[in-house]
Order: C-alpha cells, then structure tokens, then sequence
C-alpha cells in the first residue's frame, strides 16, 4: 500500500529551551506534522538504520523487522518520512551487502509477513520505506558464480569473465582466466548487460515494489560498469542505472529512488539526478557536503560549504541533495569532529540548509564509535540504546554485539527525551519547525557576514521566512558563543 499525499498524527513535547532556540512559534506540543507540499520525489527527512542492530523483539539478540515496527513512534517523533533499510537480503556477512539471494528475507529478520506488516504501519504515519540493494556485485557463494566458477559457461555470462587478468580489480578463476570484483575476489561484479542477469534482477525488485515497498536504495553505482577505461562513475553506469529506473517507473510510477554515488564533486554528484533528458534518481546522498560540513565542524571556516550551497541552489538540484554525517561505512562523528559543540551546530545547518537531513541510527543520540567492537563489527553498527535497562533494551536475550556501556551512564533515548539540552531533544526540535515552515519547499538565500567562521542564511517558504545564523568557530562571533547558533 502507497500513500499520497503523506500524512502523519503524531505529535512530540519538545522542551522549552529549544522551542525558543530554533524559532518555533507555537506554545504547547508541537506536532512534527508531515510537510504539506512534499512531492512525490522529495524525500523529506530520511532515516537509515541497520534491522540487524535497531531492535531485537524475539530475545534471539538479532534485530529484526517486527522490532522496526514496534520503533516507528521514535521514528515519527523526529519528522522522518523516509526509512531506509540497510539491506534484508540472505548475505554472507551480517551487514548484508554481499547478498546471495534478492528475492526473499534472511530469516533472521522475518518473513514477508513482517514486512507487509511494518509497510502498512508506516504509511499510517506517511512513512515510506526503501530497501537498500547492493547492484553491482553479489557474494562468491551466490548459485550463479559457484556454478560460473565450476566451469557453466552460462552461468558464467552473469559476470565478467576475460581469458587472463587485466589489471587491478580481476582475480583467477578457478574455471580458468579470470573475473572481475571491484570490491574484492569475495564480491564478483555482475555483468548488467547481459539479458538474464538484468531479467533476473529486475523480477526480484519488482517483487518488492508489488509487496508495498516504497522504492529502493542503490547501492555504489559509480561500479555498474566502469567501461574499458574502468572509469568510476563512467557514462555506461549512467546509462544503466537510467535504464533501470525506466523500467521500474514503467511499472510502479510513483515510487522513490535513493542512490549512493560517492561523488565529491557537486556537478558530477548532480548529475545522478533525474532530469528531462536523462533518467536518474529522485535523491542523491550529498558526498561534496558531507566534506564541507566535517571541514566547517573542525574550524577550517565555512566558505566551501557556503559555495557548495549555493552552487547546489543555482544549479537547481538542491532539493534532492541528502544531507548525511554518517552511515555505516563512516566512523561516528564524535571521531571525526571531536568538539560536541560543533556537532550541534552541524547538525542545525544539516537540517535547515536545502536538501533533505539523513541520519544514520543513532545520530539523534550524538553516539559515540562503540568501544565494544572488536571481534563483533565495524564500530558504528552497534545496537541501538534505547534505555539504561539491560542490553540498553535492544534485547531480552543475548545481543549479537555487545552494547557500548555508555548505554547506562544516560547515552539512550530514554534519558536524552528527558533532558532539554540533549542532541535528541535539539533534532526533534529542529525536525518540527522544518515541519512547522514548510522547509523541504522553501527558497534558499545564502549569506555571509564576512567572518570566515560566521553562517548566515535565509529560506522563505508557505510559512514565511527564516533567518539562521551559526558560528562555527571555537571563539563567539556576530553575537553568538562558540559553536552557537540562531534561528528566527
């Protein structure tokens, strides 16, 4: 089941220093309302969590997707009208970007079922949900490349297979010659011009898109063929990805396309939007402002990110930019801007400057890298610490990762709701009054005061105008303290 218009119910008491701080209006409870004038490619703000770690409801201490579902409340209560699923898919490795199978859930997470289940939840609160899928490679143990790799010369045009290496980026076969996996021998490159790996493909995400979900998240399509100069983001990836899209929109109009293409120019980056003369995706995940926005944090200045917005703004591709500072392939931001003031501020201009905000799970918290990582994952994909109960209330049972013990010492939702001057409490405020202004829609007038350090800009939109100003410098600038910030 789709949704248009979005709509949403819930609404969120916001404490009263940031009620005043970030501009909002009203008095009492403020609703985190969907915006009106959301159409159907903008993303509005978007929320990435990985299932296996987001909230376990079985005690088996994996998270699943009826544990998603029992979490939509936090969800709504953050302005989130986008949920993205890091991938479901039957994988080698837990985090699920080497898939073995595209059609159907690894048990672990649940059924169909459960997922029909957290779709129709989430349209109730006008919350669409993308699945994550990795395009460009699937896992050495997928059937197609074990029966490649036994010498089935069929199975064997799902690749890219070549007599002998050619250079980086190609392994032996055992079959004899070699294949190519950009990501490594473990991760073989899938050869999309070939016409059942396409069929094959495209049957599966159509699947999903009959089921209800939403639409997808590619994953790395700078890789979808890197052509004969193995050109990262070449013209023949462009063309693929469009399509692709062609044929997805051809059955399910309406649906939303998110792409990954790590690109740190911001015309390049752009060019993965959709566009009259070119298919592309209704978002791009914004590379060139994640730089600019970590560079600002650490008090290099903050020309670059004005340009870069303004040059967004100009180029008319703002509006689908996805603002992040962090995912699952990034350390946490405390490791990569360690001052927490300057985390506050970035995260003010990532929700009020155009664009859409992104945030990675946890985000909200401000969560620190687990110190419990070793041995378990990659740092930034610990539970999610819901309270100072045990296992921060991610699990009855025994967690597949340990959770970080700052869990107990107040890092988890529970504490942060109660405290006003938490980054929980500064990103439901700030998610409310972009619902409160109609910000995804509103026009963007960069300004600057002169200062290196000192941001000031406007967005006008149904709801009037709003000023901000944000100083990020270690030293108080136009009225402001260090890292401070204002908004009218």
């Amino acid at each position: 089941m789709l949704l248009s218009p979005l709509v949403a119910c819930t609404t969120t008491e916001l404490p009263t220093p940031y009620r005043s701080e970030v501009g909002l209006t009203g008095s009492g409870p403020a609703a985190v309302a969907p915006e009106a004038t959301l159409r159907p490619g903008q993303p509005g703000i978007t929320y990435e969590l990985y299932v296996r770690s987001f909230q376990d409801s079985d005690a088996d201490g994996i998270g699943d997707l009826e544990g998603v579902r029992q979490r939509l409340d936090h969800l709504d209560s953050l302005g989130v009208r986008t949920l993205w699923l890091m991938p479901i898919f039957p994988a080698f490795g837990p985090a699920g970007y080497d898939a073995t199978d595209f059609g159907t859930i690894t048990p672990e997470y649940g059924t169909e079922d459960d997922l029909v289940a957290l779709l129709e939840e989430a349209h109730a609160m006008g919350i669409r949900v993308l699945l994550d899928v990795p395009l460009n490679h699937v896992h050495r143990s997928h059937r197609w490349f074990t029966a490649a790799e036994s010498g089935d010369v069929a199975a064997q045009a799902h690749f890219r297979y070549a007599p002998a290496a050619e250079g980086e980026g190609w392994y032996p076969s055992q079959a004899g010659g070699a294949y190519f996996a950009w990501f490594g021998a473990d991760m073989p490159d899938l050869d999309w011009h070939h016409a059942d790996t396409r069929d094959t493909m495209l049957a599966s995400l159509h699947h999903w898109l009959d089921l209800g979900v939403d639409g997808f998240r590619f994953d790395a399509v700078l890789m979808l063929d890197e052509g004969d100069e193995m050109e990262l983001g070449s013209a023949e990836s462009h063309e693929l990805l469009g399509e692709l899209l062609v044929e997805l929109r051809a059955g399910h109009p309406d649906r939303f396309f998110l792409a990954e293409a790590s690109e740190w120019e911001t015309e390049r980056a752009l060019g993965w939007l959709d566009r009259p003369d070119a298919p592309g995706c209704d978002a791009v995940l914004d590379f060139p402002r994640l730089d600019a926005l970590v560079e600002a944090g650490n008090g290099h200045g903050v020309e670059d990110l004005v340009e870069l917005v303004r040059e967004q703004v100009e180029a008319g591709g703002a509006v689908g930019m996805g603002a992040f500072t962090g995912s699952h392939d990034l350390t946490r931001l405390p490791a990569r801007v360690p001052d927490p003031g300057a985390r506050r501020a970035l995260r003010v201009l990532q929700y009020l400057l155009p664009g859409s905000p992104v945030l990675y799970y946890g985000d909200e918290l401000d969560l620190p890298d687990a110190s419990t990582a070793a041995g378990q994952d990659y740092a930034m994909r610990a539970p999610m610490p819901w309270s100072d109960a045990s296992q921060a209330g991610f699990t009855d049972g025994t967690p597949w990762f340990t959770p970080d013990p700052a869990f107990a010492e107040g890092v988890n939702v529970e504490a942060q709701a109660a405290d006003p001057d938490s980054m929980l409490s500064l990103t439901r405020a700030l998610a409310a009054l972009r619902a409160e202004r109609g910000l995804d829609s509103a026009s963007t007038l960069p300004m600057t005061s002169g200062d290196a350090a000192l941001f000031q800009f406007e967005r006008t939109g149904p709801a009037g105008t709003v000023r901000v100003e944000v100083n990020l410098g270690a030293s108080p600038s136009g009225g402001l303290p260090a890292w401070g910030f204002r908004v009218q």
